[in-house]
């Protein structure tokens, strides 16, 4: 079992072994919790997150966003028109 030395601020380098057996990169993410009287680490995966719309979503809000500054904003008795009206 290898021994780790804690240097300043507390920091610690994880040995070469554990970091490949866990697939650990420079730079990830741990989680790190205290469970008795141990120090528990686990990699936590992030999801990059993209644009919330396309440019084609972004100029529909935008159309739509005009269209109820103007008082122009449509009702619809259901879900399905609505969706007919935005896919045409």
């Amino acid at each position: 079992m290898p021994v780790i030395k804690v240097i300043r601020n507390g920091q610690i380098t994880l040995p070469k072994e554990f970091r490949e057996a866990l697939g650990i990169d420079e730079g990830q993410i741990l989680e790190a919790e205290i469970e008795e009287s141990r120090i528990i680490l686990k990699p936590v995966a992030f999801v990059e997150r993209g644009p919330a719309l396309s440019s084609k979503g972004e100029k529909k809000v935008a159309e739509a966003l005009e269209a109820y500054k103007k008082g122009a904003a449509k009702a619809f008795d259901n879900v399905n028109d609505l969706i007919k009206d935005l896919n045409s």
